[in-house]
């Protein structure tokens, strides 16, 4: 999980949320209220709640948001490091619905991807109608910063595609507009008729980032209908400065628009939630805002700083972010989970929280980091929202969720008072994603017992005694 660099203005640039803490401190699992609560783990799955990939050395190339197949399989994405100057390859694992390893994905349940001995990175995962997997993040030479967006495709047992990408089963996509052109996809989407969404950055300048989206048609090749070259770019530049404008989530809504999410640079070093639609020819929608974008500001706080880490649309339209608004005070940085519900039309949505906005702090230390990762909407409505929440004086994290009814308060049936927090054992753990299995949870994170780390998944219990089956 990334988060920009707040207390250092002159860098103005993704840091790793790593940097907000030191070391993670866990002692086995949370304390548990009765059984059967929403929220709870359900130890039914994986091995006592929890399913890990067995990978080791992982550093912090941190898994994203998981998916969740028909069948209730589980597929993550995240790197696995390899050593030597290449660095790190795509990793992709898949589980069966009780969060046992998959053995008919790839024998193992695992599958890694090398673009060509390149230093790559998978951030994203998106399910074809007939069950191909499509991979995204970013590629890179070794030792270089030229990061290029890669995107591959699989096939439902694993095996490359290799009616993709000119018969390689992979692809890359460079912007190279300037700077480092470090170009990387954070976010990918599968149009109806099968063309291919990848969204993130484009590197612009030495300081500056731009929303960047590519449409490749189903043999992996850029869509030239898309903006005439099959690549589109949106800034949201502040006067006098390129910004730092960095997606990092896609989604495409019933008129085959495309909504962009992530942040802008408003002022120098100051951040807003930032949204950006676009037309099916890849132009700038202006009925969306009066100019296809729009910025959110919380400014609740010493940097007026406010980041969203992922968007999602609901099912009427509407659209929700969710992230951190920076509430310190002076110069001491206290980050709380903020949530923005949006209209189609694009102006908060005064019927949600408070002139659409809701925060929920946990505060489990002074001044403690709580940051909103993933969201997802479940069939009543309700919006669940995982993170990671500091809990001591060294900044430590743990993984939580909370549930929002759908005028933006805290669910009351989940959790303590709509919200928990967990402690899955290890030295770290925080939650970066979340999908549904049925009517229960999935959250995806990485855990970390010293000095490695793993993906890991859980399933979060709903009303257990109407439970879907898929347990």
């Amino acid at each position: 999980m990334k988060t920009r660099n707040q207390s250092n203005a002159g860098s103005r640039q993704w840091q790793p949320l790593s940097a907000l803490f030191v070391a993670f401190l866990a002692a086995g699992f949370a304390c548990s209220p009765a059984a059967g609560a929403d929220g709870n783990v359900d130890t039914a799955f994986g091995t006592g709640g929890i399913a890990t990939t067995g990978l080791t050395t992982q550093g912090f190339e941190l898994p994203e948001k998981p998916l969740v197949l028909p069948d209730g399989k589980i597929l993550i994405c995240s790197s696995v490091v390899t050593g030597g100057p290449s660095g790190s390859d795509f990793f992709v694992a898949r589980f069966n619905a009780d969060g046992m390893p998959d053995t008919s994905f790839s024998f193992d349940g695992k599958v890694t991807i090398d673009f060509d001995s390149r230093n790559d990175i998978c951030n994203a995962l998106a399910l074809q109608a007939d069950g191909r997997i499509v991979v995204a993040g970013s590629s890179a030479p070794a030792m270089s910063p030229n990061e290029d967006f890669a995107v591959a495709r699989l096939n439902s047992d694993g095996s490359p595609d290799m009616t993709f990408g000119g018969g390689t089963g992979q692809a890359l996509f460079p912007f190279d507009i300037g700077g480092s052109d470090g170009d990387v996809a954070w976010a990918v989407a599968i149009q109806p008729d099968g063309k291919i969404l990848a969204a993130g950055w484009a590197v612009t300048d030495a300081s500056g980032y731009d929303f960047a989206v590519v449409r490749l048609l189903p043999d992996g090749s850029r869509d030239t209908t898309f903006n005439s070259t099959g690549r589109v770019t949106v800034a949201f530049d502040f006067p006098g400065t390129s910004g730092i404008d960095q997606a990092d989530a896609i989604a495409i809504d019933d008129q085959a628009r495309i909504l962009l999410g992530g942040v802008a640079e408003t002022a120098p070093a100051s951040f807003d939630f930032a949204l950006a639609r676009l037309l099916p020819n890849g132009q700038l929608d202006h009925s969306f805002d009066a100019d296809g974008r729009a910025t959110i500001g919380f400014d609740l706080g010493n940097t007026n700083s406010d980041l969203s880490y992922h968007t999602i649309l609901l099912q009427d339209g509407r659209i929700v972010m969710v992230g951190a608004a920076d509430a310190g005070v002076g110069s001491t940085q206290n980050n709380d989970v903020a949530i923005e519900r949006v209209l189609p039309a694009g102006s908060p949505d005064a019927g949600f929280g408070i002139g659409g906005k809701v925060v929920v702090p946990f505060d489990l230390v002074t001044n403690g980091n709580d940051v909103a990762t993933a969201v997802v909407e479940d069939s009543a409505g309700r919006l669940v929202v995982v993170g990671g929440a500091t809990y001591d004086a060294t900044f430590d994290f743990r993984s939580f969720a909370l549930r929002l009814l759908g005028n933006g308060t805290l669910d009351g049936n989940f959790g303590s008072f709509g919200k928990k927090t967990y402690d899955f054992g290890g030295t770290a753990d925080v939650f970066l994603g979340v999908a549904l299995q049925g009517t229960q949870i999935i959250a995806s994170g990485q855990l970390a017992t010293a000095p490695d780390s793993d993906n890991f998944v859980t399933r979060l219990a709903v009303d257990l005694i109407f439970a879907d089956g898929f347990e």
